[in-house]
């Protein structure tokens, strides 16, 4: 990975966007506390497209990572790896919008858990990833996670 100053310090505008990008799963997470009725299904059905957006988006990283990594860094068969996964994340996600609610919340909790350790493995043990980036996948995932399985269960 590049060392240059951009890449070592954390973007303010992703850290902030990342953590409001929380609010939302837990917001419609709790809205059987805060809602009745129809409101309730509809906030559901909203975190349940939310949690598919967000997979995408999770997934989409890898495509760019492996437009911009270093060819010293990655090979051209790691990079057509980082490129496939970059798909299958959408695709699951696409997958699981199929299934009934509680299903596809537990799902997609499941599915940004492996996306974390998969990140780990292919982009931070490799250095594909800054440091402020790594941490920044973790505190999202541990904060999105827990929301969908409150969701999915309860």
């Amino acid at each position: 990975m590049n060392t240059n100053e951009s890449q070592l310090s954390a973007n303010p505008v992703a850290v902030i966007g990342g953590l409001l990008g929380l609010l939302p799963f837990w917001g419609l997470a709790f809205a059987e506390l805060w809602a009745t009725g129809d409101w309730v299904v509809s906030a559901l059905a909203h975190l349940v497209n939310y949690a598919a957006l967000i997979l995408a988006f999770v997934g989409a990283i890898w495509w760019g990572i492996a437009l911009n990594a270093p060819q010293g860094l990655v090979g051209l068969a790691s990079r057509g790896f980082l490129f496939g996964w970059s798909l299958l994340p959408c695709l699951l996600a696409w997958f699981l919008l199929t299934l009934d609610r509680q299903m596809a919340l537990i799902g997609f909790a499941a599915l940004l858990v492996l996306q974390l350790l998969l990140d780990f493995i292919f982009l931070w043990r490799v250095q594909l990833i800054a440091r402020w980036f790594w941490q920044l996948r973790v505190v999202l995932t541990v904060g999105a996670a827990p929301a969908l399985l409150f969701a999915g269960v309860f």
